[in-house]
């Protein structure tokens, strides 16, 4: 889920990379692999995740940080809300929001690192990148995406200003 607080620009005109539509969502498990978002999360692009170009007017979720800029995070799952429209499935389009300045909130982002850590730091003022699971990390990887403005804490939201 992404939670907007204030965006500088929201971008529906690219297409959505067809593999985003179906694959399955992890995160590092603090022992050097992965393990599954939950049942909680549906399989396909989330809201929250980090965005890339993946071709001319083409939008995927992050997968190689180091060589894949972030441009944003995306507002939506792919999927859909359960018992409501699907419009990315209808238009094979996500929408995203991005831009210097843009505040965001997510529940989705890495708990544990590439290497096998567990407990990645976040505090305030602390740059965040995208990991190659799509999630927002603290690990250094490639291109930073934004700051963190608020630690997850007890309500489970990472605040990030965009870069």
């Amino acid at each position: 889920m992404l939670k907007i607080h204030y965006a500088a620009f929201r971008d529906t005109l690219a297409v959505l990379k067809t593999s985003d539509f179906t694959r399955t969502n992890v995160k590092y498990d603090g022992a050097g692999g992965t393990v599954a978002l939950g049942a909680d999360f549906p399989d396909g692009q989330l809201g929250g995740q980090v965005v890339v170009h993946s071709g001319s007017y083409e939008v995927a979720v992050m997968s190689v940080p180091a060589d894949e800029a972030p441009i944003g995070l995306f507002i939506n799952d792919a999927a859909g809300s359960p018992f409501e429209n699907t419009p990315a499935v209808g238009s094979g389009k996500s929408p995203f929001v991005s831009g210097s300045g843009s505040v965001c909130e997510v529940d989705i982002f890495e708990t544990g690192d590439s290497g096998g850590a567990l407990g990645i730091p976040y505090a305030a003022g602390v740059l965040l990148y995208g990991s190659a699971n799509g999630l927002l990390t603290t690990e250094v990887v490639g291109t930073p995406l934004g700051t963190c403005y608020r630690t997850p804490g007890t309500a489970g939201l990472l605040g990030i200003r965009i870069l």
